[in-house]
């Protein structure tokens, strides 16, 4: 190879004025890895041809293999003004403007790309990920499927479609691919990841915490992985391994303001709240934005009984975040405790305008107003309070049943894990997990109509389910 490059410079030597010769020399200087000096001979080529395309595209690679972006665009627009019925000149244009975020015109390029060639090699991937990013989600997916069709065994395809179905909630589809991905390879953390965020979603949360796992001893400093088995370790309280956790990930980022405050509700549970509080003062320095932290301090000098500095806190957690409902109904507890009625009523009110269906907030209010003599309104909160919680008793048992359900799909149970699903929707119509659940186990049992009809009320309940095609 180093041989053909000495030819060519000899050649470039007697023949200065032949493009060709410059062009030849770039391709050769390129398959030795020179960067420089294909991109020097390619403009030689181009001062002495302005008109060709091949090499306009071919220092347009170049340029993005470089980073630069915008230089390869221009030489690019240019291979397409050149050579307009040129296939790999759109593919590649799509492709640049796609890096460049400009996913419109990434799409029609990309689109006339297949219109001249509908075998053009991976066209149908980046179309699928420039209308993902344009949100055009369903033409994304026949896209996505498009690629996968020409070409099966191409994880990265798969890895990224199994990311657009969990966007839009097809769980199940999601983790088809994401093991598809793992077969094909095995070391790919990421995919280990994603498939127990899928897993997750899905309420699994053991086979969650198996993949995050997974993802950590292919890579132990895989932050994401890191962060999302902390998070799985909390939602299913186990509070010392949710602690050990998120020291690791402190350890690795010491700047973490989300994992100090996390770290802190861990301990709060475990009812250390010395070092709760500590942790918790830690992600209010490192990020005086986040009135989580301010939330959860609050609540816990509450429980000690300090008033006013919790006072202080949910002011600011209101302050950092307007509509945060939680804050404004404690809030209004700890000044009805401070004896501040008036200021109690307001507090709670706004709690109840954005979340109506607060039970704590009905029933908290109904006090003040019987604290103020005011009766018919404190019957008329504490009746809807009532309400509130036999719904909510309801819901709780109705994702027990969906969790109990969910379980016996995965046994192979598809009788029992029909009876507890039906169980859920008649105890909470409006819990889309269980008609989606319900939904799947029909499909399942060859039950289809019936299938899609539960499928489309997940749907309408929770957009993020969506209904498979028939």
């Amino acid at each position: 190879m180093r041989a053909a490059a000495g030819e060519f410079r000899r050649s470039v030597a007697l023949n200065p004025d032949q493009a060709g010769v410059f062009f030849g020399l770039a391709g050769t200087l390129e398959d030795l890895h020179d960067a420089d000096g294909a991109i020097d001979a390619y403009q030689h080529a181009l001062k002495l041809r302005p008109d060709w395309a091949q090499a306009h595209l071919g220092l347009g690679v170049l340029f993005g293999g470089r980073g630069n972006l915008l230089g390869a665009r221009e030489q690019f627009e240019q291979a397409v003004r050149e050579s307009p019925d040129s296939a790999e000149a759109h593919l590649r244009l799509g492709a640049d403007l796609l890096f460049l975020n400009q996913a419109g015109p990434a799409a029609a390029e990309l689109r006339r790309a297949l219109q001249l060639d509908p075998a053009a090699h991976n066209a149908h991937y980046y179309l699928a990920l420039a209308l993902q990013q344009w949100q055009h989600t369903a033409e994304a997916l026949d896209e996505f499927k498009a690629a996968e069709s020409r070409d099966a065994k191409n994880p990265r395809i798969r890895e990224d479609y199994g990311r657009a179905l969990l966007a839009v909630g097809r769980l199940d589809e999601a983790a088809a691919e994401y093991r598809q991905v793992l077969a094909l390879d095995p070391g790919n953390a990421q995919a280990h990841n994603d498939l127990g965020l899928v897993l997750l979603r899905r309420g699994d949360a053991a086979s969650a915490i198996d993949q995050f796992q997974s993802a950590l001893r292919l890579e132990p400093k895989f932050a994401e992985a890191l962060n999302n088995l902390a998070l799985t370790y909390l939602q299913k309280a186990q509070w010392d391994d949710a602690i050990t956790q998120l020291h690791k990930v402190l350890a690795q980022s010491p700047d973490d303001a989300e994992a100090y405050y996390n770290l802190g509700v861990a301990l709060k549970q475990k009812q250390d709240y010395a070092q709760a509080i500590s942790a918790l003062h830690s992600a209010t320095e490192h990020d005086p934005t986040l009135p989580e932290a301010h939330y959860t301090l609050g609540v816990i000098l509450w429980q000690q009984g300090d008033l006013d500095r919790a006072s202080e806190e949910f002011q600011q957690a209101v302050k950092l975040r307007p509509d945060y409902e939680q804050a404004h109904s404690i809030l209004g507890s700890v000044l009805r405790q401070k004896g501040d009625l008036e200021a109690a009523r307001q507090e709670l009110s706004e709690a109840i305008r954005l979340n109506p269906r607060d039970a704590g907030a009905h029933q908290e209010l109904g006090t003040v107003y019987r604290q103020s003599k005011d009766m018919v309104s404190a019957q008329r909160e504490f009746s809807m309070a009532k309400s509130l919680n036999d719904e909510l008793a309801n819901t709780q048992a109705a994702i027990l049943a969906t969790n109990t359900g969910v379980q016996r799909f995965d046994q192979g149970d598809l009788a029992g894990a029909l009876a507890k699903f039906q169980e859920a929707v008649k105890l909470a119509p409006e819990y889309a997990p269980a008609h989606y659940q319900l939904a799947r186990t029909l499909l399942k049992r060859g039950e289809r109509e019936q299938a899609q009809a539960e499928f489309a009320q997940a749907h309408r309940l929770d957009p993020q389910y969506e209904v498979p095609q028939p």
